[in-house]
């Protein structure tokens, strides 16, 4: 099984529900909504190298992040570009591009920035996916 469109529908479902629900999170700037996102024991590093560890280490640290004026300040051009790539019948690989426009400095000034992740999502028991 190599492409997404091979995968149950009902894996298909869950998996776009649960990124529509990061990527409403982070345009509402919803911390606790990211709950349902991330895994226990996820794996969190950002484009400047912090690294979180853990759906409470990765949800605390958002929540700070989205409380800042200046990340606050940075706004999408436009939806992600996103690819995926099934690993096996219960991971996926979600690619995303993101334009990012206006982001604040810390000191004065804006960042314009290509926001690029990549995310392993996993099927849970419960037929959730979660980002691990």
């Amino acid at each position: 099984m190599a492409d997404f469109s091979d995968l149950p529908p009902d894996d298909q479902q869950a998996i776009g529900n649960t990124l529509l629900t990061l990527l409403a999170s982070f345009r509402n700037r919803d911390a606790e909504a990211l709950r349902a996102v991330y895994s226990d024991d996820a794996d969190w590093v950002n484009a400047f190298g912090t690294v979180k560890r853990g759906r409470d280490e990765i949800v605390d640290y958002l929540t700070g992040l989205f409380a800042d004026d200046n990340f606050n300040r940075g706004v999408p051009e436009g939806p992600p570009e996103t690819s995926f790539r099934v690993l096996a019948p219960e991971v996926v690989l979600v690619t995303a591009h993101l334009r990012i426009k206006g982001q604040g400095l810390v000191g004065g000034g804006t960042l314009e920035r290509d926001n690029f992740s990549l995310r392993a999502l996993q099927r849970q028991s419960d037929g959730t996916w979660l980002i691990v």
